[in-house]
């Protein structure tokens, strides 16, 4: 340990910025060269720091003792110090005590604490007589380097941040247009064996972590999502500034992709075509994109039910027959929708046919319709027959009979028209021409 003592303000100063710049010793080192600051009236100040060096753990000490000797050197007992650390101390320093007196050996002593991990800078302590006497007042200063010095940039791993979609991992490099996407700057342990930033050798959770999206955002943070808003590849930068304002830069190319509507919408039935009056399974498809699916589908039936279903499968009967045109609405699960028309051509059945003797019959010569040839598929019985001879739109006979009987009043053609009705009170219509000469 050196001791010495300077009589001016400015042998004082020049010291002191000496000692601060100077390299210091390792964590092995009990002393290290005095600062001491002006005697004024015979009062001269020796502080030292054992260690001078401290590790950046918040917990790790150093004892700083100080001496007041007068101009014989001998000791100063009941001297008054203030203590303080100095200005942009490191997070997590402190000192024990706010002010010291020395004893009869002209000595006292206080610790100071180590600075958390992560922090930046040295330590700086201040002592300052307190007295009578104002020129005895100049602070003296002593420095304790902190551990490790923390003036290298950031390092990154081989992958130095994550892009994941959905929370889906390992990674996705094609996210599409709309979806939140994570980067992650703490990297993942699924990815990475350690963390993707370090900085002097420890994870840099301190670090300030700054995004930019390629021109389409920013964002501040380790780990931030984002969502693209048109397709195209974007370089993402992270940049990774640590305490000690040293920065690194990393960039990853990521190319969004669009995603299209449903297509290719159909629907089929089983059975084919589907019966009047009995229960039909309708099924549904739709092409989507890669990664995605349909989540509801929307029946318009066209005879005025409609349903909504999240399967493609579904029952439906329809109560009558003839064409009926099925509205098919899609939704994915981006809740994009397309929407196709579908004509369902519902079978009655039923087989509606009949004979007419003779087959040209004269005007005003009894003709005979005969129905007896129509039949059910489905095992129900056939109710009615209704009979327009003329073919005008109005029924002119109408019964449980198969059979009827009519003249016609003028020479011409003319379309009769069958209709039967079973006990389902489904109907089934035929026509055929009637010539009569």
């Amino acid at each position: 340990m050196q001791r010495t003592t300077f009589q001016t303000r400015a042998q004082w100063a020049a010291v002191a910025v000496a000692a601060v710049l100077t390299s210091a010793c390792g964590l092995d080192k009990q002393t290290q060269p005095s600062l001491i600051g002006p005697a004024q009236t015979g009062l001269a100040i020796n502080i030292t720091a054992t260690p001078d060096q401290l590790p950046r753990d918040g917990s790790s000490q150093s004892v700083v003792t100080v001496s007041a000797r007068d101009a014989q050197g001998r000791a100063i007992a009941g001297q008054r110090l203030s203590v303080t650390l100095g200005p942009n101390a490191p997070q997590g320093a402190s000192v024990s005590v706010s002010e010291i007196v020395t004893n009869s050996n002209g000595q006292a002593t206080f610790t100071v604490q180590a600075p958390a991990a992560g922090s930046f800078g040295d330590i700086t302590v201040f002592a300052t007589p307190i007295g009578s006497d104002a020129a005895n007042t100049t602070t003296r200063i002593v420095s304790i380097r902190a551990l490790p010095q923390n003036n290298a940039a950031p390092q990154f791993s081989a992958n130095p941040f994550l892009v994941t979609c959905a929370g889906v991992s390992p990674c996705i490099t094609n996210p599409e247009v709309g979806e939140v996407v994570t980067f992650d700057g703490s990297c993942h342990p699924a990815d990475c064996s350690s963390s993707g930033v370090t900085d002097e050798g420890a994870p840099c959770n301190s670090c300030t972590f700054t995004w930019n999206f390629g021109g389409d955002g920013t964002a501040l943070g380790q780990i931030v999502t984002h969502a693209f808003g048109t397709a195209g590849t974007y370089i993402v930068t992270e940049t990774v500034r640590d305490a000690g304002g040293v920065s690194s830069v990393a960039q990853r190319s990521v190319t969004v992709v669009s995603v299209t509507i449903p297509t290719g919408l159909s629907v089929s039935s089983s059975p084919n075509p589907p019966i009047a009056k009995q229960p039909a399974t309708f099924t549904a498809s739709a092409t989507v994109s890669q990664n995605h699916r349909i989540v509801s589908y929307q029946f318009i039936w066209g005879d005025g039910d409609s349903n909504t279903s999240n399967s493609p499968v579904i029952q439906h009967t329809y109560s009558q027959s003839g064409p009926f045109l099925l509205t098919l609405t899609v939704r994915d699960d981006l809740g994009q929708s397309s929407t196709a028309n579908v004509v369902i051509t519902v079978d009655s059945g039923l087989t509606a046919t009949f004979t007419v003797t003779p087959a040209g019959p004269a005007v005003g010569v009894n003709a005979t319709f005969d129905a007896s040839g129509s039949m059910s598929r489905v095992a129900s019985t056939i109710t009615n027959y209704a009979w327009d001879f003329d073919g005008n739109g109005s029924t002119d006979a109408t019964g449980p009979s198969p059979t009827a009987t009519f003249a016609y009043t003028a020479s011409g053609t003319y379309n009769a028209k069958l209709t039967i009705t079973d006990n389902r009170g489904v109907t089934q219509t035929a026509t055929r021409p009637v010539i009569v000469p």
